[in-house]
């Protein structure tokens, strides 16, 4: 295998082109100069482009590596983007794969990034964006290694002493991600050839394949007959099998637990029964992930397709026509799995955590809460209430239970030594989302009288259970006492009824709702 890798130092650098090497096995060449970038290597006036220009002309390559200079795919993006187009373009001409070496954020709270004039998350989303953007556009490998820094950067020496560069370590972690992704790549391409003559190993080979085929190419509606069977085992495996021997599998199959229905027809034909999902558990767990604002839409897309692949290839071509993009806005944070992931490891170890949160401004742009500084919180419970999760927990800076939502945690929270506050007397999480969390404002909880019109009914067990206790007071009208965060939110659900539901009491809150309202006339 022959690799070329076109880059700068961050390529360079720890000597990497000969840790990666080391870790495929390959032949590795490597085209760089320090600050260089992509436009160069097309450039034949050059001494490098001259170089790079050749050797995808005259020689043989399996994988070629792209790496733009450190900074480039947030600076200057279209030419980021022009210029992997029609390096892929060449090296797909050659015979090659085009693999990008995403790169990373500089250091957080270092002198580069300070001159840079960016954050660090703000860094890292957009080099992750236009990296990605561009891998998708071309069809390319990519070996994600700012995100694999973005992991480790709090909790491992990963920067040289510039907070641009790898130091060693670095450089190692840098290799081993485009290794992993080159060489799952070659697993993926590999043919496995099994000789006619069956011995043993053959035959396990045999029953494994012949299971796969039933799993991924038939069901209830398309069934595989016996010569079926035998003919894709010679196409898909190049495994000679005798049609005697077909039945005697599937018994095997079957005493091992597997529900493979055989029906005779002209013919005998097989499908396996047993799925952990059904054709409409399917469809209604696509529909979850698609309509939840949690999950990104990149995210949507990856776990529509783990759920379609659980299902056979027929069945699968059924899943993709009824998927659809619903439009509806979802969170841009792709922090949010890791985010939940560090939140039930502080649950399951009885610790504290900490985490900077935001708002947004008029201009959408993310403004700490709590004067920039961290909160610190006792993990309680996750909720999730279909649009969003929340996180309950007793905050030390606040000195009560409050609630928190997880996308607009700043980053993946850190874990702390301290044991976490025990919940409070009397706290339930199935009361805190009934009383509080539906009506997510404040922490302050009233109990407010509503009067309803009749036809309001589904409303108010939508919103508060079908449990609420409600009074009839005539062939028109109930009441119904609810405890709410008597907030914004709470006012505009109200407001939302055009008069069928009106806050009777208390004095307080209907003196509230009154102002709000002529306010927002006095606005007009």
């Amino acid at each position: 295998m022959r690799i070329l890798m076109l880059g700068n130092s961050f390529t360079f650098v720890n000597n990497m082109p000969d840790k990666l090497a080391q870790l495929t096995g390959a032949e590795v060449i490597h085209h760089t100069r320090g600050g260089a970038r992509l436009a160069e290597q097309l450039n034949p006036e050059t001494k490098m482009g001259s170089l790079t220009q050749a050797a995808l002309q005259n020689e043989k390559w399996d994988y070629v590596i792209l790496q733009e200079m450190s900074n480039g795919p947030v600076t200057s993006k279209d030419s980021f983007l022009k210029n992997v187009g029609l390096l892929c373009e060449k090296i797909r001409a050659n015979g090659a794969m085009p693999v990008l070496y995403a790169t990373w954020a500089y250091q957080k709270g270092g002198k580069q990034l300070a001159s840079f004039g960016m954050d660090y998350d703000e860094m890292y989303q957009k080099m992750h964006d236009a990296y990605h953007e561009v891998a998708a556009q071309n069809r390319a490998l990519i070996a994600d290694v700012g995100k694999r820094f973005y992991e480790l950067a709090d909790r491992q020496n990963i920067y040289a002493e510039d907070g641009c560069h790898p130091n060693e370590s670095g450089s190692q972690i840098a290799a081993q991600v485009i290794a992993d992704v080159i060489l799952a790549d070659q697993a993926k391409h590999t043919e496995v050839v099994v000789e006619t003559t069956a011995d043993d190993n053959d035959t396990r080979l045999r029953i494994l394949y012949l299971y796969q085929m039933l799993l991924t190419q038939s069901d209830e509606e398309h069934p595989l007959s016996t010569k079926q069977i035998t003919d894709r085992m010679m196409e898909q495996h190049n495994i000679h099998m005798h049609r005697t021997t077909v039945p005697k599998d599937i018994e095997l199959l079957r005493a091992a637990g597997f529900d493979i229905i055989g029906v005779r027809r002209r013919a005998w034909e097989y499908h396996l029964a047993d799925r952990q999902f059904s054709l409409p558990e399917l469809k209604l767990l696509i529909d979850a992930v698609q309509s939840s604002k949690f999950i990104t839409e990149k995210k949507s897309k990856i776990l529509i397709e783990k759920l379609i692949s659980l299902t056979s290839e027929n069945n699968a071509d059924k899943l993709q026509r009824t998927v659809h993009i619903t439009g509806r806005a979802k969170t841009d944070n792709e922090k949010g799995y890791y985010i939940v992931d560090a939140i039930n490891d502080a649950m399951n170890a009885g610790v504290k955590i900490s985490f900077l949160y935001f708002d947004y401004d008029g201009k959408k742009k993310q403004i700490l809460r709590n004067d920039g500084n961290p909160y610190t919180v006792s993990p309680y419970d996750l909720i999730w209430d279909g649009d969003f999760y929340y996180l309950t927990g007793y905050c030390d800076e606040r000195e009560e239970v409050r609630v928190f939502r997880v996308d607009r945690i700043k980053k993946q929270p850190e874990l702390l030594k301290d044991i976490m506050v025990k919940p409070p007397k009397g706290y339930s999480v199935t009361k805190y989302t009934q009383e509080v969390f539906r009506m997510f404002d404040t922490q302050e909880i009233s109990e407010v009288v509503l009067l309803c019109e009749n036809s309001a009914m589904k409303s108010i067990i939508d919103r508060f259970g079908i449990t609420i206790r409600t009074k009839s007071l005539d062939d028109e009208h109930f009441q119904v006492k609810v405890k709410v965060c008597a907030g914004p939110t709470f006012y505009r659900w109200v407001f939302g009824f055009d008069g069928k539901i009106k806050i009777v009491g208390p004095d307080e809150i209907k003196k509230q709702y009154r102002e709000r309202l002529l306010r927002a006339l006095e606005e007009i």
